[in-house]
């Protein structure tokens, strides 16, 4: 059975920039190639990704640790988006792919 419309993206919002480094990171590394977009309102990040519906369980855990999932909000992630400020079209292929191809060097010849 197909669904005529697709699953909704999952709308993630973190506090801080290490927390939204950590989550991109992790969603990363499970969906490198998952759409995702990010914005700025009222001093709080705002991640919509999009994933199939077999995925969106493991993705809202993995990004629940280290923010909070606001669900399948669409809606609400566009409102956050024209009143704040759009970050990036792709931040789970551009930041997530930096942070984890950064993370393999990171002790390589440098001292603790």
């Amino acid at each position: 059975m197909r669904l005529k419309t697709p699953p909704q993206p999952v709308v993630f919002r973190f506090d801080g920039p290490t927390a939204l480094c950590s989550a991109v990171e992790e969603i990363y590394r499970m969906a490198p190639k998952a759409p995702s977009a990010l914005c700025r309102w009222r001093g709080r990040y705002f991640l919509q990704v999009r994933a199939g519906l077999g995925m969106r369980g493991r993705l809202a855990r993995s990004g629940a640790r280290y923010g909070a999932c606001l669900g399948a909000s669409p809606v609400f992630f566009a409102y956050c988006r024209e009143h704040g400020v759009e970050i990036s079209g792709d931040p789970v292929a551009k930041l997530g792919g930096a942070l984890a191809r950064g993370g393999g060097r990171q002790g390589e010849g440098e001292a603790h």
